[in-house]
C-alpha cells in the first residue's frame, strides 16, 4: 500500500477547516513512515481526533476513525472562537502519542452579531439567494 500512495518523506500533516458554524473538517495524510507504522501494527488501527478550544485548552469534541480514513468532521465548540485539531495514535503498551497537529481557525457566527460583521452568509440566507 504505501508504494501505492507514492508519498513523498515529509507528508505528514492534519488541516483543520470550517465547513459552517455547526462543523469542522479535519483531514491529514501519513508519510511512508507511519504509514509503515499502521500497516505493521505499531499502532492501533484507530486515531482519535480530538478538536481543543484555544482560548481554554479545553477539549471541545473527538472521533475515533481509522488511521488511513484521512478525515472526519467534527462539532466545533462555542461560535466565534477558535480552536485546533489534534490526531494521536494507541501504541502496543496503551498509551497514546500526538502524532499531528493542525493549523488553528476561528469559527464563524450563525447570525448576525453587533461590531463588526463575521464574514459568514447563514445558511438561511444561502436558501433564499438560491
Amino acid at each position: 500500500m504505501t508504494d501505492e500512495l507514492n508519498l513523498p518523506p515529509s507528508s505528514d500533516k492534519a488541516w483543520l477547516l470550517v465547513k459552517s458554524p455547526a462543523a469542522v473538517f479535519v483531514c491529514w495524510t501519513w508519510n511512508r513512515a507511519k504509514t509503515e507504522a499502521f500497516e505493521t501494527a505499531s499502532y492501533e488501527p484507530e486515531v482519535l481526533v480530538k478538536l481543543v478550544s484555544c482560548e481554554d485548552k479545553t477539549p471541545a469534541a473527538e472521533a475515533e476513525v481509522r488511521w488511513d480514513a484521512g478525515k472526519v468532521y467534527l462539532k466545533p465548540p462555542a461560535e466565534g472562537g477558535t480552536c485546533s485539531a489534534a490526531v494521536y495514535a494507541r501504541k502496543k503498551d496503551g498509551g497514546r502519542e500526538k502524532l499531528l497537529e493542525s493549523n488553528t481557525v476561528t469559527l464563524p457566527v450563525s447570525g448576525p452579531r453587533g461590531g463588526v460583521s463575521s464574514g459568514y452568509a447563514s445558511a438561511e440566507f444561502i436558501r433564499r439567494m438560491g
